[in-house]
């Protein structure tokens, strides 16, 4: 195979590797859950007690996300912010982050739970012809020795857009 050839045949692999970057917007987000129909699971009551409003601030470097998620309600405040971190699908519109956090103080289901570690896992899809708008699943768990009523799960469908309210978001 001659300089010529080898240098054409390098050029269609690279261009048949190359996908575009998805665009989501950087910045703020309301996250509203899907309800009724997309709460699948919520044992604790999360979402009428500590993560009434939700919130997400996003940042994109190439395929790499950044993503500092907020609980709070409206009685508290906000409640507990997420470091969170994770990445978009090579060559598609949906990314996952995950975080946790540590020695949190959270009102489930009536009670003051002080939790050792709550984690979460946000799924996501954005919308193509939208950059200020994607939706998916967060998946939201707690942990601790006791009370057992403290140790419960979340599980919903939500909605996301761009918004301009700062306080929402961490």
């Amino acid at each position: 195979m001659n300089a010529r050839t080898a240098l054409v045949v390098l050029a269609t692999s690279l261009a048949g590797c190359s996908t575009l970057l998805p665009t989501q917007e950087p910045g703020c987000y309301a996250l509203t859950p899907v309800r009724p129909s997309g709460i699948l699971r919520d044992e604790c009551q999360l979402l009428a007690d500590a993560a009434g409003t939700l919130g997400a601030r996003m940042t994109q470097s190439g395929y790499i996300l950044d993503v500092r998620f907020r609980f709070s309600s409206p009685a508290e405040g906000p409640v507990v912010d997420v470091a969170m971190a994770g990445r978009f699908d090579v060559g598609r519109d949906t990314f996952s982050v995950d975080g946790s956090a540590e020695n949190i103080v959270l009102p489930i289901a009536g009670q003051s739970c002080q939790l050792q570690v709550v984690d979460v896992h946000l799924e996501g899809v954005t919308d193509p012809d939208d950059p200020a708008h994607f939706s998916g699943l967060i998946r939201i768990t707690t942990s601790t020795l006791r009370p057992e009523a403290c140790i419960c799960q979340a599980w919903f469908e939500y909605q996301a857009i761009r918004s301009t309210n700062a306080s929402i978001c961490p």
